[in-house]
């Protein structure tokens, strides 16, 4: 069996504050590896951020500054093994310098869960370069990894629920065939109507969730963006209805951020349950994880599904390769 060797030890967390994603690993690091997290944001998330980041984003590095100073009041009498940080966006240096001097012999790991091109970590300004302090960094996004030869690959995880869905029996039939699950960019949208026009066309059952927070949907209008709102959730969707929809659905479809070429949550969530997948990002094909049974790449522009493919009954088992353990034990070392 292979040694724990996160067992009693101390880690710092910072990172990003996304839906249920850091409970769960700061859940499984506690419970399943016996280990003490300490966490924050990797930025405010209160309503003061957001007032600074809309109405005075020149005043946005100093905000973060103060932001870590606190932290820094509140770690600097405590002792970690390892520093753990997701993104770290406007991270300034001399705060992830001034962790290690605090911690002699400190494992730093740095994870980055969007793409250089969306969100800049790479030879950015020098008061916020903090890549090159970390022991170990790791990308979920193909095309940063295969630039960057110190950057390593590591896919997104699916959580524990999901898996059980993988490892539930199927259903003899399901209640949709194609399930577009997505929050607003352009080219989703754009996405969505060539999804609903091709479904009606095809007689494909297709349920969708097409999520824009209210602000956003106003802001897009005053631009003169044609948004048919009878389209739109302004809530977003709760973790348990969007699991019953997954259970529900035959296939998942994926319109991929164009910035980013590393595979979304989505589907980290089609591997980790089994589904099939339509998406649009064509950089899955080298993946070691792509079978042309599981996963149909699209153009969005043209979107043709083969009939076989929604047909086909083959049981695909979850890819363990993309489960939290995995995870864990990649950017941790643990053999």
């Amino acid at each position: 069996m292979t040694e724990n060797i996160l067992n009693q030890k101390k880690i710092l967390f910072i990172g990003v504050k996304f839906y249920h994603y850091h409970q769960e690993v700061i859940h499984k690091l506690t419970k399943d590896y016996c280990s003490s997290v300490t966490y924050f944001p990797e930025r405010d998330t209160s309503i003061k951020y957001g007032i600074v980041n809309r109405l005075a984003p020149n005043m946005l590095e100093s905000y973060q500054e103060y932001y870590y100073k606190k932290i820094l009041s509140k770690i600097k009498e405590k002792k970690f093994d390892y520093f753990l940080v997701i993104r770290g966006f406007q991270m300034p240096l001399w705060f992830v310098q001034k962790v290690k001097e605090l911690n002699p012999g400190l494992k730093t790991i740095n994870y980055q869960w969007d793409s250089n091109t969306n969100s800049p970590f790479i030879d950015v300004d020098s008061k916020i370069n903090i890549l090159p302090e970390f022991d170990a960094k790791f990308s979920f996004d193909y095309k940063d990894v295969k630039e960057h030869d110190d950057i390593e690959y590591c896919p997104i995880f699916y959580t524990d629920e999901i898996k059980k869905i993988g490892m539930a029996p199927r259903p003899a039939d399901y209640e949709y065939d194609l399930f577009y699950f997505g929050s607003y960019l352009p080219e989703r949208y754009k996405g969505l109507l060539r999804f609903i026009e091709y479904a009606e066309q095809n007689n494909i059952r297709l349920k969708t969730y097409f999520y824009m927070p209210i602000r956003y949907y106003l802001i897009e209008r005053l631009k003169g963006a044609k948004i048919d709102w009878k389209l739109i959730k302004f809530k977003p969707m709760n973790r348990k209805e969007y699991i019953n929809l997954f259970l529900k659905s035959k296939a998942i479809v994926d319109v991929s951020n164009e910035k980013q070429t590393g595979m979304a949550m989505r589907v980290i969530d089609v591997l980790g349950s089994g589904k099939k997948l339509v998406t649009t990002n064509k950089w899955i094909k080298n993946d070691e994880i792509y079978d042309e049974k599981q996963i149909h790449i699209i153009d969005i522009n043209n979107i043709e599904i083969p009939k076989y493919f929604l047909l086909d009954q083959t049981v695909h088992q979850p890819k363990e390769i993309s489960n939290l353990d995995n995870w864990i034990r990649k950017i941790f070392a643990i053999d």
